[in-house]
C-alpha cells in the first residue's frame, strides 16, 4: 500500500461515504495495517486503523480489525505516535 499522504474514501456504519487519508502503513507481527485519518467536516478528524490485504486481482484493501489482539497492538502504535 502507498505511504502517508494518500487520500481515499471510505463507507462508515452510517453508509455514509467520507475522506480519509492515510497517515501510516506498518508491520507489527507479520501484518500490515493501515492508520488513518476521517474528516468529520467540522474541524475534527477521527483515527482508524484497518488491516491491508491483497484482493483476487492484486489490489490492496482494507479490512476491519475484529482481533482484540491485533487491536491492542496497532492502539498501542497509535498511541505511540499521538503521545
Amino acid at each position: 500500500m502507498e505511504g502517508k499522504g494518500q487520500k481515499f474514501q471510505v463507507e462508515v456504519e452510517t453508509g455514509e461515504i467520507m475522506d480519509a487519508e492515510i497517515l501510516s502503513v506498518v508491520e507489527i507481527d507479520g501484518k500490515e495495517y493501515a492508520v488513518y485519518s476521517l474528516d468529520n467536516k467540522n474541524g475534527t478528524f477521527d483515527i482508524l486503523a484497518s488491516y491491508v490485504t491483497k484482493d483476487q486481482e492484486g489490489y490492496d484493501q482494507l479490512i476491519d480489525i475484529n482481533n482484540p489482539i491485533d487491536k491492542e497492538k496497532i492502539s498501542n502504535f497509535i498511541k505511540s505516535l499521538v503521545a
